[in-house]
């Protein structure tokens, strides 16, 4: 009797697995063709179009920060001299929102701050932003 529960469920593992594996395969199937009607081949794209991914994608000169295991390349050099000059935390915080997407109450958690605290230094955070790359655009 002992022998016979183990096969039934020695059997029904395998059914779950294949189960398993046929619904896996459907799912790589079904993405593998979403992914495809989203893309376009490289020679339908005009030369304006290729210059304008190229500039997207020359991330040779960028500057890199790093936060919470991600690596955030930075093209844009005044932006990127102006996000040196931030304290840490503030940084931080415009890197994690901006950047990686993260929500002020994930921030929040992450940091142990308050919501509306993460809230209020990404705002004043990109006020300095903006007055710093302005103030290196017209040279002050």
């Amino acid at each position: 009797m002992n022998e016979d529960r183990k096969d039934r469920v020695v059997r029904q593992f395998v059914t779950y697995c294949r189960m398993a594996l046929k619904y896996e395969k459907i799912n790589y199937y079904n993405e593998r063709k979403r992914i495809a009607e989203r893309e376009l081949h490289i020679k339908l794209f005009s030369e304006k179009q290729l210059e304008a991914i190229d500039k997207i994608f020359d991330t040779y000169h960028a500057d890199y920060f790093y936060v919470m295991g991600y690596e955030i390349g930075i093209v844009d050099g005044d932006l990127a001299q102006a996000l040196r000059e931030l304290p840490d935390r503030q940084l931080q915080i415009v890197l994690m929102y901006y950047f990686i997407g993260w929500t002020d109450r994930e921030i929040g958690e992450i940091l142990g701050l308050a919501k509306s605290t993460v809230c209020k230094w990404r705002n004043d955070t990109v006020k300095t932003l903006r007055r710093l790359v302005e103030g290196m655009y017209y040279g002050e």
